[in-house]
């Protein structure tokens, strides 16, 4: 029987880049049962796990170029852009394979008893990827799964499935059947099956906080383990002896990376009240550097957003915000004549809280700027928001950051810089921003499950 596709098209010139399969619930079942028949060998042999995962990272980045065209056709971003997501998910790769952890520990011994804690892999895992970092956030899922003798099963967004199949079908030349699959399709059936059916023992996601919600509710009908990722509206918070120049120069390099497309992106400025003219200057002569265009061309420092519906919340949320008395002081065009998705870098000055702009995650190239009078009553409001993904505290003085930086409710707080996560780093959110951790060894337990052996020696009847 000949399998459906569907069309993935480019958001830059909304022609069709290639076709990925339509998988539903039977396809998923079938899935559940290949990664259940590798598991048993694929975790038996941790020195094997190990040499896979280099295997495939080496065969990864002999291949970046070719896959990074791929993906930056189907997401949108500059080549580079994608070019270096492949590089991450090789370093990953490596890094999981490389880290060095105990499948056994042993605890003191009791009088008459020993007590060891085995580490076994959780079993087959769910791995549901946004389209915004199709390859970076999948790789940082599957390399510690893999590593911890997880099967998976990957399903990537409805339009970004093909770097994805480009990728699992690349590291398949390496790994045994069944150990590293994919499904696809452009509904949620795939997404409702990797969280509903009982042979699925751990949901990996990253995406929004409503679709987590809901993937989290499915999953808890079979208890499964479940790592969630969700949105982020994170501020920067520029204090009064900060840098103009270096704090822009950040900011918008945070802001408006992959055309703002970034859970853990800038996504609202507060500055000084003196201060917000000279920022909003600094920001705008810093965005409008920016040369719009395909993401392929030679040039291009920034693609479109990834679809119509995204870029219409964006200019919707602007419109309203100047509306309201908000002013753009840069951007809030197309800048493209290309048919796709595209708008401006968009910097919101006069920006405040209540504005939908400033309010909610955005997730696009608009900037609000706002100006607070009390930085004590500004963290207070940061800290009852919905979200707490990340943040940044940018200042002249270290102490002082870091003192403001411990009273900030996030998973992560930078100082003098955001976006920049470490692979041996705990990420994740606190408060709506998700559940559990990725990276490093937190991000390995979460593919772990434990097990404890209590041996009393035998003891003949006299």
């Amino acid at each position: 029987m000949t399998q459906d596709t569907y069309e993935v098209h480019d958001p830059a010139t909304l022609e069709v880049v290639g076709r990925a399969p339509v998988h539903g619930e039977q396809d998923v079942r079938e899935a559940i049962a290949a990664a259940q028949g590798a598991a048993r060998a694929w975790a038996a042999d941790r020195e094997a796990r190990r040499d896979a995962l280099r295997e495939c990272a080496a065969l990864v980045r002999e291949n970046e170029t070719e896959l990074g065209r791929l993906m930056s056709r189907e997401q949108g971003k500059v080549l580079a852009e994608a070019v270096a997501e492949f590089r991450v998910g090789a370093g990953l790769m490596d890094y999981f394979a490389d880290l060095a952890w105990d499948e056994v520990e042993k605890l003191p011994d009791r009088a008459d008893r020993a007590l060891e804690v085995h580490y076994r892999p959780v079993g087959v895992v769910g791995a549901i990827i946004p389209w915004n970092f199709p390859i970076s956030l999948l790789c940082v899922k599957l390399a510690p799964a893999l590593t911890a003798g997880c099967t998976v099963i990957a399903k990537p967004s409805p339009s970004t499935p093909l770097s994805t199949i480009a990728l699992i079908d690349l590291m398949n030349r390496v790994l045994p059947a069944g150990v590293l699959q994919y499904r696809t399709g452009p509904g949620r059936e795939v997404n409702v099956a990797l969280s509903a059916l009982p042979g699925v023992r751990k949901i990996s996601f990253t995406g929004s906080t409503e679709v987590g919600t809901s993937i989290a509710a499915q999953a808890a009908a079979t208890v499964k383990r479940v790592t969630l990722e969700l949105g982020g509206n994170d501020p920067a918070l520029v204090l009064d002896d900060a840098d103009i120049g270096t704090v822009a120069h950040g900011i918008a390099a945070s802001a408006f990376r992959n055309a703002g497309q970034v859970c853990m992106a800038v996504k609202q400025v507060f500055v000084p009240r003196h201060r917000q003219s000279e920022l909003v200057e600094a920001l705008s002569e810093a965005v409008s550097q920016h040369v719009l265009g395909h993401g392929v061309e030679f040039g291009t420092t920034m693609g479109p957003l990834h679809n119509e519906a995204q870029r219409n919340l964006v200019q919707g949320l602007v419109d309203q915000a100047v509306a309201a008395g908000a002013r753009i002081a840069a951007g809030g065009g197309r800048g493209c004549e290309l048919p796709g998705h595209f708008m401006e870098p968009t910097v919101v000055a006069d920006a405040r809280i209540g504005m939908d702009l400033v309010d909610r995650e955005q997730f696009g190239n608009a900037l609000p700027i706002v100006a607070y009078d009390s930085l004590e009553d500004t963290i207070d409001g940061l800290n009852v928001q919905e979200f707490g993904l990340g943040a940044s505290v940018w200042s002249a003085d270290l102490e002082r950051a870091h003192t403001v930086a411990a009273s900030i409710e996030a998973g992560t707080v930078w100082i003098n810089q955001h976006t920049q996560v470490e692979p041996d780093a705990p990420f994740g959110g606190w408060k709506s921003s998700g559940l559990g951790r990725e990276r490093g060894r937190w991000g390995l337990e979460e593919y772990l499950e434990l097990r404890t052996v209590n041996t009393r020696p035998h003891i003949r009847n006299a």
